[in-house]
């Protein structure tokens, strides 16, 4: 026994209708819905940019260097590299950043990290171009201060 089709609303309706008379294909509603994720996708991954980055200030030397200051006067200097030897058929190779932390002005001694792994969180699904400065590196640096990683 075949199911029924759910029903549609009213708008939703209209807007079929609408898209028949304009003689729109299935493949076409299709590519308007997978546009619709990846807006939806952007503006969540917005949101959890601009709550990592509350709180920190950076000043860029290039694109994989820079220096970011958190809240309580911490400084973090960072230097991103990746680590090609640790590379499979698959993966191009480890994201890695060596992090020098200290605090200006206070007895804080200066800490170093080597080889601080970057992984890049496939549920963050990152786009480049939203990420502070378009640098997917300082992103993942300010994640990772925020979890508390370095202190």
């Amino acid at each position: 026994m075949p199911r029924g089709r759910k029903p549609l609303t009213d708008k939703q309706e209209r807007i079929l209708v609408q898209c028949q008379l304009m003689g729109m294909t299935t493949a076409d509603l299709v590519t308007i819905s997978n546009r619709l994720r990846a807006l939806d996708a952007e503006r969540e991954f917005l949101a959890r940019v601009s709550e990592v980055s509350q709180g920190f200030s950076w000043k860029i030397k290039n694109k994989r260097e820079f220096t970011i200051t958190d809240s309580a006067g911490h400084a973090y200097d960072v230097r991103c590299y990746s680590d090609y030897s640790n590379r499979n058929w698959n993966h191009r190779g480890l994201d890695l950043a060596k992090v020098t932390i200290s605090k200006p002005g206070t007895r804080f001694k200066t800490r170093t990290v080597d080889n601080h792994r970057l992984p890049e969180h496939y549920t963050d699904g990152e786009i480049g171009r939203v990420c502070p400065e378009g640098s997917k590196y300082l992103y993942r640096v300010m994640r990772d201060i925020k979890k508390g990683s370095f202190l």
